[in-house]
């Protein structure tokens, strides 16, 4: 018999707001801690993404490494970002790989909180995220 363990979530819009990208990883949502103080854990449930830079892009979504090069880890495959037309990706569409700021984690350098890396700088991003342990 499987048993399954319903978590507390909220969804809420990313923290960072609407990010427009630059050259490199962009934050786009922080992960913050709950009243006990244990790290809250978040799943990107939607995407919305504006590419008005002349051709196709594609951003990449993941964490920063901070404890060498390459600066970024890529948790999310590819999107493709065509331009000129609003993208928007559902969770349907969206692997449903959770970020979280764990101490093994840190402690293998990996910050956690979500970035966006994109091919091109000024495409827009917005997310939505479901956020656990509140």
């Amino acid at each position: 018999m499987v048993m399954q363990v319903l978590r507390p979530a909220i969804r809420k819009p990313n923290s960072a707001g609407l990010v427009t990208t630059t050259a490199g990883p962009d934050l786009c949502h922080i992960l913050g801690t709950n009243r006990s103080g244990i790290t809250r854990t978040a799943v990107i449930r939607k995407i919305i993404a504006y590419n008005n830079t002349g051709g196709p892009e594609t951003l990449q979504f993941g964490t920063r490494d901070l404890a060498g090069a390459p600066a970024f880890v890529q948790y999310l495959p590819d999107l493709w970002v065509p331009n000129g037309i609003e993208s928007i990706w559902n969770e349907v569409d969206i692997p449903a790989v959770e970020f979280s700021v764990l101490l093994l984690l840190l402690a293998l350098g990996r910050e956690g909180n979500i970035y966006v890396q994109a091919s091109v700088a000024n495409i827009l991003v917005s997310l939505e995220v479901e956020e656990f342990g509140s």
